[in-house]
């Protein structure tokens, strides 16, 4: 790809916090409004369930169904991105969560629900894919760490606010209306981007050979699937047991369930105050900085839940799983920008994806294999296990540092929000 004559701009002479700057209603906005209609339905799918007459163990595979829809259509969505270009895909998106919601909206039973909320998932993971690579390919590599990161942070924040719109708008007698909020949100945010999208980033609206291309595991790419790879799929793992984990443990020692709901909220506000101290992390010391440590907290919090016998043990455990969590902010879309090359970059972004995806089913899979075959007390261990393992493995093999290293002059930064972001903060002219 080339740059126009005069913009060959080196993106080491930016200041990353201005280069991220035209990023805010380009991407971050949209996204916050779109993780807050997430996280307004998520808590809601079960007794959405339940009120179209699903029984308990209906409503469970309603709820798995946003998850393994979201795990089918991570390569489809790749193929989506490469066929029509980040601006067509991103309203494709919207169209399918619009259409998935609506139909969860006025479902009557588990069937219709259930369908619904598969076409919104398929729509979920398209939009996250199409905003992971813009961000890979608009964000300078020098703020690349930071422009994830701060994207983990404003989906945590999304997550948040979602339960509470819930809490505001809806009733326990109809909780349909979660859907409602979603579509208002999902319409929001995409008129957001709509209104700051930048008309000259001709990456985003033109469908290129090399956005065609799909991704080839070649040795290179085969390595980082079998160590950066690890970690992310660790991580995911970690993740997604700890939302499992920390609420049924604190049920199992006698806490109170409002007692057990203010122990996680903390965990989850530890966890969102460090994403923008992960990201400066990451870009100053290199990704293994991050990544290590998230892996070795999370799972010496999981550790530490089967010593958890007082309130003040467990809180400690929550918290300790909550820094870890926050310390990985953004991590794993970092980890796959850094590694996603210039040709098939959607479809690689996909792939990645996909091992992340994985790592979010697996871990509550495995603990409650675990629980099922011995007790709840030894679910932890072969949690904490893998992310142990993962972070020797990270350590001792896992290439690419990126953020240590200072930008080249063969990063460049080929969009118009870039060139913009370096014009303003560059007195001298561009070479």
């Amino acid at each position: 790809m080339t740059l126009p004559p005069g913009k060959d701009i080196v993106v080491a002479r930016q200041r990353p916090a201005s280069a991220l700057r035209p990023l805010y209603s380009q991407v971050y906005l949209p996204n916050f409004l779109f993780a807050t209609g997430q996280g307004a339905i998520l808590p809601m799918l079960a007794i959405a369930a339940r009120h179209v007459g699903a029984s308990a163990t209906s409503a469970g595979l309603v709820v798995a169904t946003n998850g393994i829809a979201t795990l089918l259509f991570d390569v489809p969505a790749g193929r989506l991105v490469g066929a029509l270009g980040e601006s067509r895909a991103g309203l494709a998106a919207c169209v399918a969560l619009v259409v998935g919601l609506s139909g969860a909206l006025f479902a009557t039973s588990t069937l219709e629900l259930a369908i619904g909320v598969a076409i919104a998932s398929c729509g979920s993971a398209l939009w996250m894919l199409v905003r992971l690579t813009h961000l890979s390919r608009v964000a300078p590599p020098v703020a690349r760490g930071r422009a994830l990161s701060l994207l983990g942070g404003v989906t945590r924040a999304g997550y948040v606010l979602g339960p509470l719109l819930v809490v505001a708008l809806a009733s326990a007698s109809d909780p349909s209306r979660a859907f409602l909020i979603d579509i208002v949100a999902v319409a929001s945010g995409f008129a957001v981007l709509a209104a700051s999208r930048d008309r000259h980033d001709g990456d985003a609206h033109r469908v290129e050979a090399h956005m065609r291309a799909r991704f080839v595991p070649a040795r290179g790419a085969r390595l980082d699937l079998a160590t950066a790879g690890v970690g992310t799929f660790a991580i995911s793992l970690l993740r997604a047991s700890r939302v499992l984990l920390i609420p049924l443990w604190g049920v199992h020692i006698g806490l109170p369930l409002r007692t057990v709901s203010l122990v996680y909220a903390l965990s989850s506000l530890v966890d969102l105050t460090l994403f923008y101290p992960a990201g400066w992390l990451s870009d100053r010391h290199g990704r293994k900085a991050v990544v290590i440590p998230s892996l070795v907290l999370m799972s010496f919090g999981n550790l530490c839940l089967p010593i958890s016998h007082s309130l003040s043990v467990y809180i400690a455990a929550a918290i300790l799983t909550g820094v870890g969590n926050g310390l990985g902010a953004g991590i794993v879309m970092t980890l796959g920008a850094d590694r996603a090359p210039p040709v098939g970059r959607a479809s690689f972004l996909a792939v990645w994806r996909l091992v992340a995806d994985l790592g979010t089913t697996t871990g509550p899979l495995l603990a409650s294999a675990t629980i099922a075959a011995l007790s709840l007390s030894a679910a932890p261990l072969p949690v904490a296990v893998v992310g142990l393992g993962a972070a020797a493995t990270v350590g001792a093999f896992m290439r690419g540092e990126a953020g240590a290293h200072p930008a080249t002059p063969d990063d460049r930064t080929e969009t118009g929000a870039g060139r913009r972001a370096t014009d303003a903060d560059d007195s001298s002219p561009a070479p």
